[in-house]
């Protein structure tokens, strides 16, 4: 089955754990450059509430490379999210404010199978480590989230699906899923050290 946008955004969390499972391990080229839209799938009634009251449901993540040399050689990339004006998915996603985008709880991208937070989850998935992020964000910015990401279908480069999970302390509990399509190629490479 092809996976669009649109349909994975319908499907319910189970749905998306097998999507995810058998999901295929983007590339860092497949990223660095980009700013995905993306769409946040909350697994129940009160988290949808939330995160639309919170204003989350939308938002971007960039991927940049500090480092000299093939992004797919690196260690790790690094990325950012963005805050996206409120709206539905058919909706453009515009920038918070009209203006240049407000980055915001960076994070470090660690290839599949690496970093302690797996604990045997999503060995083929990316980790997205909020805690490893420069500048580091704080608590009510993402530090405590992990995120496993893979491509839906091997063949289909502009595509993601995430798992987010919520650290605190020893404990990780699921705090949803995600979807993201590639939207625009940007130029940054990191903030200012």
């Amino acid at each position: 089955m092809t996976h669009t946008f649109s349909s994975l955004i319908a499907l319910r969390p189970r749905e998306l754990d097998a999507v995810l499972a058998a999901g295929a391990t983007p590339r860092f080229s497949d990223l660095i450059g980009f700013e995905f839209r993306g769409w946040n799938v909350f697994g129940d009634p009160l988290a949808a509430t939330v995160g639309t009251v919170m204003g989350i449901q939308r938002f971007a993540k960039g991927f940049f490379h500090r480092g000299a040399g093939a992004p797919d050689d690196a260690p790790y990339i690094e990325g950012y999210n963005v805050k996206i004006e409120r709206g539905g998915s058919d909706e453009p996603w515009a920038n918070k404010g009209g203006g240049a985008p407000i980055r915001h709880s960076f994070f470090r991208v660690l290839r599949a199978g690496e970093g302690d937070e797996r604990r045997g989850r999503n060995q083929q998935a990316l980790l997205l480590d909020y805690s490893k992020g420069d500048p580091r964000p704080g608590f009510f910015d993402g530090s405590g989230l992990r995120d496993f990401v893979v491509h839906p279908d091997p063949d289909i480069r502009d595509l993601l699906l995430g798992k987010a999970y919520m650290h605190i302390g020893p404990l990780a509990n699921v705090a949803g899923y995600f979807v993201a399509e590639r939207l625009r190629h940007h130029d940054f490479q990191g903030p200012v050290r």
